[in-house]
């Protein structure tokens, strides 16, 4: 008895000091690029979340090696330029191995990476064959969407999430995290834990899902401030209230998209200016000496407030423009999805005229 308790003493004391002595110093990526055309120039590694650098290494053939220390794990990518990510992957101690397709091997949040993303890449594959093979009409496959895949995709993102809510698999997953409703999207992320959290992209998401659901439709209008085209001081509010509908088009001009809403604008400006509709542009992420040339070009007529603090699509959760929404008379939000195209004369009928 006594030699069978000191054996296995001895042996947890071996798998012990085995253990301690296994613990990675220091992290060494070892990557592999489709061929050599980049042999002899310089890669880094960035911070995905900060778009810091963090390590760089020159290319040797079509192989490259990174050697260093990391304090905590993070969100890393390889980059050429500093900006294009030719993979991303969880910067760990240890030794990690990159592929040339990008997934990423050797650590175990690196394992569990290309794990979870092989499985929904398979889901995406299923929903591209089924779409190939459907031989309905685009109304009928968008119903078969809304009822089957959104429901499947769903369950496969929440799935994927039970066991990454504070780690780098958990950051990476967050782009499959759209398929989600706001509220959904909100509910999943208030349960992360502090690492993940603390990170720039969900800290930014949470906040703009927050100010999507204060602005979603139903709900009363929030104030925006800035200046007119003279740089004197207008707000949201000197038009809101006033026995109007008030249709809010967000805008810049380099923006081709809302230049191709801009006749559609002035169509329902001309038909219904005296007939108890609004229209207000909302000038956001440009310059303001490209107003006035903007304005001249495409034959703007209706007022326009100068977003210059950048606030207006914060206050929105705007994350595309043009952000195009109509407002009723009392200030509350009656649409802000279905205002673009042919769909922007009948949906204003709608609320106005009840067609």
């Amino acid at each position: 008895m006594k030699k069978n308790l000191f054996s296995l003493g001895a042996l947890g004391m071996i798998a012990m000091l085995v253990a301690c002595s296994s613990t990675p110093a220091g992290y060494t990526v070892k990557g592999t690029l489709p061929d050599s055309t980049m042999n002899g120039k310089t890669l880094y590694i960035l911070n995905v979340d900060k778009g810091e650098c963090v390590d760089s290494t020159i290319v040797n053939g079509n192989t490259y090696v990174f050697e260093g220390k990391a304090d905590t794990a993070l969100v890393a990518g390889i980059s050429a330029n500093g900006r294009n990510s030719l993979a991303v992957f969880a910067l760990e101690n240890g030794n990690v191995t990159i592929a040339e397709d990008g997934n990423t091997s050797g650590t175990p949040q690196n394992d569990e990476l290309t794990r979870v993303t092989a499985l929904l890449d398979s889901v995406n594959s299923a929903y591209y064959k089924a779409a190939e093979a459907f031989e309905g009409s685009r109304e009928e496959w968008a119903t078969v969407y809304e009822n089957e895949w959104v429901p499947r995709f769903k369950e496969q993102v929440l799935e994927a999430y039970k066991n990454h809510k504070d780690d780098v698999v958990g950051y990476v997953l967050t782009q499959f995290t759209t398929i989600l409703t706001p509220a959904e999207q909100l509910e999943l992320m208030n349960g992360f834990g502090p690492w993940l959290s603390a990170t720039k992209r969900v800290s930014t998401t949470k906040t703009t899902l927050e100010s999507q659901q204060k602005t979603a439709v139903g709900q009363p209008y929030v104030d925006i401030k800035g200046t007119d085209i003279n740089g004197n001081p207008v707000s949201l509010s000197d038009y809101v209230g006033k026995g109007n509908y008030v249709l809010v088009d967000m805008w810049a001009s380099w923006c081709g998209p809302c230049k191709r809403e801009i006749p559609n604008l002035a169509n329902v400006y001309n038909l219904y200016k005296d007939k108890g509709l609004t229209v207000l542009g909302i000038y956001v992420w440009d310059e303001l000496k490209n107003l006035a040339p903007a304005i001249e070009k495409e034959k703007i007529t209706w007022p326009q407030i100068i977003d210059s603090n950048e606030t207006a699509t914060k206050l929105y959760g705007v994350q595309g423009i043009p952000c195009i929404m109509l407002i009723g008379p009392d200030g509350t939000i009656l649409d802000r999805t279905n205002l673009r195209g042919a769909n922007m004369q009948p949906t204003i009928e709608k609320f106005m005229f009840g067609k």
